[in-house]
């Protein structure tokens, strides 16, 4: 875009320009073989910058889709249609979510069902974990109770009667001794027979092999018997003991997979439960309504480049905008404006604008934001550029504008009151000089003059003309321009110029308030 003060290259444009400001109609004068002059005005003249930018909403509602992942666009709303907060603007297709469901619904049936299963398995096997662990310790109880009663009981009875044992026959053994020293007197009287004697020698011979076996019965069981006795129920006792550890670990084993089965299927079906739960809100968002009223706008002005994607039977992602409803009443144009001007706008600035899309019609506007950072190296503009980000407000309400289309923006940037003008072409330029073509009764005459400040049509004039000079509104040829005020010093420089390098306003020339190169030198400022 050009600054204010940038002149229009073509003569046709400025003239429309001059058309609507009513400047056609009050002083320029026409015919076909001149291009028309211009009788130089004295008012107020208006500085303007236009530039243009793009529309965008302060304040809108946003349509999004909730649903993770993609889901195609069964429906939508058409775009611009207005709408009221709660009406349905967009139906995502539904079928294979709602099969989902349906499989899921089934699953879960399944689910439930072996988790019951999984329970009573668990309560089975705390049953028997109980049966187990009352056995094991039953058995504990007969080893350690036989352990006392052999010490307590068996073992002392059994010695009782190995030393009774010995008793008796120790004392069998001195009765048949005594008995059978006898023996040979009695035979010599005659009281015994021979055979009478062979049976006491006998007896005596049994009375010691039964003190012999009293004895080493006494002996083997005190060394061998009574302990390997007392060893065994100890060795009950302590497997008794082990049975008793083992049932109760392998209870909790058994128990612990039991738990495990549960658990297994109750997270199991706690996450079918859960996706149920999920799908079946992905079916309520599914069907998406209007956030607020106001009028339907596909995509992210932001990002207008994708709402032709928006349509029936395209995806719509996760969080991704479907449409925009912006609030009608919070509208505004960002521009990006070159360095050299960003220090006569601020906030507060007033502003026309006017939208692409709404073509003749103008909205009022006022600068509401200028960025302090310049958007340096923006390859848009160049690298050696640099532009300022500018928000303007649109005021009013039902603007009934589309974001993210472009509108051009004239900021009221200053205001000259009773000064002269005149159309910006006009105004030509040589080495940095500025000059304009007066009629007179000779012909055209270049007159020197310094300007001032200007608008997309009118440039002020400082110094060099007064009110009611007749100004040519076209560069003469230069054969018919006779001796003005700079004659003499243009001439001599056109005898130091090279044949064809004469410089003259114009397409060719440097224009008043011409930016060279997007960056050249400007005329002065008002």
């Amino acid at each position: 875009m050009k600054i204010v003060l940038v002149l229009l290259a073509i003569v046709a444009l400025a003239g429309a320009a001059l058309w609507q400001t009513g400047a056609l109609n009050s002083g320029i004068s026409t015919n076909l073989d001149s291009g028309g002059t211009y009788s130089v005005k004295r008012g107020d003249l208006s500085i303007t910058l236009t530039e243009r930018g793009t529309l965008k909403t302060r304040n809108a509602a946003q349509v999004r889709s909730e649903v993770e992942g993609k889901t195609p666009i069964q429906w939508l709303a058409d775009e611009g249609k207005a709408v009221k907060k709660g009406d349905v603007v967009v139906e995502l297709d539904r079928t294979e979510t709602e099969q989902s469901v349906e499989e899921r619904r089934n699953l879960i049936i399944q689910l439930e069902s072996e988790d019951k299963a999984a329970r009573t398995e668990e309560l089975i096997q705390r049953e028997q974990n109980q049966t187990d662990l009352e056995r094991a310790s039953l058995t504990l109880e007969v080893a350690v109770a036989e352990l006392a009663k052999m010490i307590e009981g068996d073992i002392p009875t059994e010695e009782r009667r190995l030393e009774l044992a010995l008793i008796t026959t120790t004392s069998e053994l001195e009765r048949t001794k005594a008995r059978f020293t006898e023996m040979p007197t009695m035979q010599e009287k005659g009281f015994i027979t021979a055979d009478q004697f062979e049976d006491e020698r006998i007896k005596l011979r049994k009375a010691n092999e039964a003190l012999q076996t009293a004895e080493q019965e006494k002996a083997l069981y005190l060394k061998y018997k009574k302990p390997l006795d007392i060893r065994q129920k100890e060795a009950a006792v302590t497997e008794a003991e082990r049975g008793v550890s083992r049932a109760t670990n392998q209870a909790e084993a058994r128990l612990e997979g039991k738990k495990a089965v549960v658990n297994q299927k109750e997270r199991r079906l706690s996450r079918e439960v859960l996706k149920l739960e999920e799908e079946l809100a992905d079916l309520a968002k599914m069907t998406i309504t209007a956030p607020a009223d106001g009028v339907i706008f596909f995509g992210d002005p932001d990002r207008s480049w994708e709402a032709e994607e928006i349509k029936i039977g395209s995806n719509a992602y996760y969080n991704n905008v479907i449409m925009t409803i912006p609030d009608p009443s919070e509208m505004a144009v960002v521009i990006n404006v070159h360095e050299a001007d960003i220090n006569k706008i601020s906030p507060g600035v007033e502003a026309v604008i006017r939208s692409e899309t709404r073509k003749g019609r103008t909205y009022a506007g006022v600068v509401s934001k200028v960025d302090s950072v310049a958007n340096a190296g923006n390859r848009r503009w160049g690298d050696t550029i640099r532009r300022f980000r500018v928000e303007i407000k649109l005021q009013g309400s039902e603007l009934d504008l589309k974001p993210g289309t472009s509108a051009s923006v004239e900021v009221q940037i200053g205001h000259l009151a009773n000064v002269l003008h005149v159309p910006i072409q006009a105004v030509h330029s040589r080495e940095g000089r500025f000059f304009c073509y007066t009629r007179g009764p000779n012909g055209p005459t270049e007159t020197r003059v310094k300007v001032g400040g200007s608008n997309d049509a009118f440039l002020e004039i400082v110094e060099g003309l007064k009110e009611g000079d007749e100004v040519l509104l076209y560069e003469p040829e230069a054969g018919k321009v006779s001796g003005g005020s700079d004659e003499k010093e243009a001439g001599s420089e056109e005898k130091k110029r090279p044949e064809g390098g004469k410089q003259r306003g114009g397409a060719g020339g440097k224009r008043p308030g011409g930016r060279e190169g997007g960056g050249g030198k400007r005329p002065p400022q008002p």
